[in-house]
């Protein structure tokens, strides 16, 4: 599935669209007082000043080219540190066929840069932030993991790869809801999942707000 538009919430917006456009280079599609818009490839997304009195934060990913993930690495080390688990900056997962790396924005987020090898997205280009092809994860956090699941079958979204109480992938590689149950720590993160209003247009499935 494809997110045409990823719409998320941050009580620090100077300070990200500082970090997005003037760190990574990401283009500025409009702004105002209260948002600012980002182009990732073929995903449109929004960040909006938070309103309520809280911090929200949450996991998304970027895809990039597949045979582009060790220079994706060197493009984001140059500008932001990267996350580590058991000391490693980076992952395989043999499950997903697919390389991923995880750093942090001046908010929280849990961004992700992975490259799915089963997709065949090569890219003829050095990478740079023009090769960031669109977002292809948001975290979806639930009180009810398998619950939550029914509820997106039900729109017409299947599951992917294995699923449990905690843990669930719903859609394919070119786009995910990473459905976790609240209070689950984030790979790559010593954050604990929590409960956050967003709001996503899925292509040939419509609009979604949660939270």
């Amino acid at each position: 599935m494809i997110f045409e538009e990823v719409r998320l919430y941050t009580a620090r917006l100077e300070d990200i669209k500082h970090f997005y456009i003037d760190i990574l280079g990401l283009q500025l599609l409009e702004e105002s007082e209260h948002s600012f818009t980002l182009r990732v490839g073929l995903t449109k997304m929004i960040f909006m000043r938070s309103e309520a009195d809280q911090n929200p934060f949450y996991h998304f990913a970027w895809l990039i080219p597949t045979n582009r993930f060790q220079e994706a690495k060197a493009w984001a080390a140059a500008r932001v540190r990267l996350s580590r688990h058991e000391d490693q900056d980076e992952t395989y997962s043999t499950n997903w066929d697919s390389h991923s790396l995880y750093f942090e924005d001046p908010a929280g987020n849990i961004l992700e840069l992975i490259a799915h090898h089963p997709l065949h997205n090569e890219s003829d280009h050095p990478f740079s932030e023009k090769e960031l092809l669109q977002v292809c994860e948001v975290g979806l956090v639930t009180e009810d993991v398998l619950s939550t699941v029914d509820e997106l079958e039900r729109m017409g979204l299947k599951r992917w790869r294995e699923i449990s109480d905690t843990f669930a992938p719903i859609g394919d590689a070119n786009g995910l809801f990473i459905v976790v149950k609240k209070e689950r720590t984030w790979f790559f993160s010593e954050q604990k999942s929590n409960i956050y209003p967003l709001e996503v247009s899925i292509r040939d499935v419509g609009k979604l707000r949660i939270g």
